[in-house]
């Protein structure tokens, strides 16, 4: 089915090409080059040579048989209006990082768009704990800083009327948070020491929150780090008003989460969480609010668990072990009592 869909997509592109790239008129070849397949989509790589080089197209497929082709063609919709949404915006006020639409394939359940290219933030930061090379990290922390500028440009190009701080809303989010990590083994002491300090640093905090649009899914995995700039590649998730720092909250949980890997040490993830902060903005009671939204976020990952068969015991015993040790760890740094 989906091999059947991105035959349509190419012979699409061969006739779609002159209008699209009007300076580079004669196609000369459109193929598919590779594919990544994914638990609900495939991505297709393809390459479409045009007079003066090349131009690379990500083509995003959902999978009928995990939702239906009526489900695939929804989800399809929806990113589509959202990216081209976002597009627009940053078009207007002259930004870059948001892939180009290139036509319509939601009949297909599909979305077509030029390709980010570069590389995932999250193997730039596995490089640089992993090889000697990369010790320096000077492409690290650029790339970090980028990470921040293009979430602050983001957040201003879709900004919204402010709203008023609630930190009982939020303690209620984390609460319920709470409870599913208490369900899924979490030691009663370690949660009440998270609430606990997450009250205190709530309690620190008077002022309105920035409210914009919100991606749900901003994370070191899917910022594309380019020669000079970064991109962000999906827009499944987006949300068109929300509270921005859920976005910067995600991406610091991410990164943080990264250290229950014995060889990406401390130094590199508290680095790059430093150089996205300031890049971002972050004044300081925001950066009150995020200790304990990114705790949240880490809570949540933790509560989900880790993509392992049930029949996997062991690695699931060995999986919850790590994440308790390393959530009371992240605890105690972010939410001290002390703090």
């Amino acid at each position: 089915m989906a091999e059947n869909v991105v035959d349509q997509i190419v012979a699409e592109l061969r006739t779609s090409a002159p209008k699209l790239y009007p300076d580079r008129p004669e196609l000369k070849n459109v193929r598919v080059v590779g594919h990544t397949p994914k638990p609900d989509h495939y991505i297709y790589d393809i390459v479409m040579d045009l007079a003066e080089g090349n131009q690379r197209v990500a083509a995003k497929v959902y999978r009928a048989s995990k939702c239906g082709v009526a489900g695939a063609r929804q989800q399809a919709k929806a990113e589509v209006e959202n990216l081209a949404w976002v597009h627009n915006i940053f078009q207007k006020r002259k930004l870059d990082g948001v892939p180009r639409p290139l036509g319509d394939f939601t009949e297909l359940g599909a979305v077509v768009t030029e390709k980010v290219c570069g590389l995932p933030l999250q193997s730039i930061i596995m490089k640089a704990a992993l090889l000697p090379g990369f010790s320096d990290r000077v492409l690290l922390t650029s790339a970090a800083e980028k990470a921040g500028e293009w979430l602050r440009h983001f957040h201003k190009a879709t900004a919204d009327m402010p709203s008023p701080f609630d930190a009982d809303q939020i303690m209620d989010e984390l609460e319920k948070v709470c409870h599913n990590c208490k369900s899924a083994g979490l030691d009663d002491h370690s949660l009440r020491n998270i609430l606990a300090g997450a009250r205190a640093a709530l309690n620190r905090n008077r002022k309105s929150l920035a409210t914009a649009a919100v991606l749900n899914d901003f994370s070191p995995l899917g910022v594309i780090v380019g020669e000079d700039s970064v991109g962000i590649a999906d827009y499944a998730k987006l949300q068109r008003r929300g509270r921005a720092l859920n976005d910067a909250a995600q991406f610091l949980a991410c990164v943080e989460a990264l250290e229950k890997y014995p060889f990406c040490n401390r130094t590199i993830t508290a680095d790059v969480q430093e150089k996205f902060l300031a890049a971002y903005g972050a004044t300081p009671s925001e950066r009150a609010v995020l200790k304990v939204l990114k705790m949240k976020a880490l809570l949540a990952m933790f509560a989900q668990g880790r993509g392992i068969k049930e029949s996997a015991v062991r690695k699931k015993v060995m999986w919850a072990t790590v994440m308790k040790k390393f959530i009371h760890q992240a605890a105690q740094r972010s939410l001290a009592p002390a703090a």
